[in-house]
């Protein structure tokens, strides 16, 4: 059960340091190369490009979990103690339905002949490859969505007496 623990504490932690280490490292190489050795890389803006690409749909997962989304929390302060768990369960549910939407439009989309049949013009890799970022990064986001959700409902639950 730790090995499982630890996944769920580090596994977007440490996909977005190696996503941003290997963009930054890219980006560098193709520096040096372009400016030093008078000769880039062909393939590495695309490459950077699929890479930060996917960064940012893991990043968002990580953040849900650090609970470092930016909020505006004018109308949550506004009420009451129980009224802002109730407003929390609310907004948890709509984000989770507003990821669930991303994810099936997304997987219809990469699904559609004109998508599966596409290539990327450098590196000559599956275009759905990229898409499926997308519904990827919405799962993850939808998994730390509802597990603050069930935080939320279990603070409820132990403020009313039913641990």
């Amino acid at each position: 059960m730790t090995a499982l623990r630890w996944i769920d504490k580090n596994f977007e932690r440490y996909l977005v340091g190696l996503l941003l280490a290997a963009i930054v490292l890219l980006i560098s190489t193709n520096v040096f190369m372009r400016y030093i050795m008078n000769a880039s890389l062909s393939w590495g803006e695309e490459l950077t490009l699929w890479l930060f690409i996917w960064f940012v749909w893991v990043a968002v997962s990580y953040a849900f979990q650090q609970g470092s989304h930016v909020r505006i929390t004018f109308l949550r302060d506004a009420l009451g103690p129980r009224s802002q768990r109730a407003f929390e369960v609310v907004v948890d549910l709509l984000v989770i339905g507003f990821l669930a939407v991303i994810a099936v439009q997304c997987i219809q989309l990469m699904m559609q002949p004109f998508v599966l049949s596409q290539k990327s013009v450098v590196l000559g890799m599956p275009i759905p490859l990229l898409y499926a970022s997308a519904p990827v990064g919405a799962a993850l986001s939808i998994l730390r969505v509802t597990q603050h959700l069930i935080g939320t409902l279990q603070c409820t639950d132990s403020m009313s007496g039913k641990a």
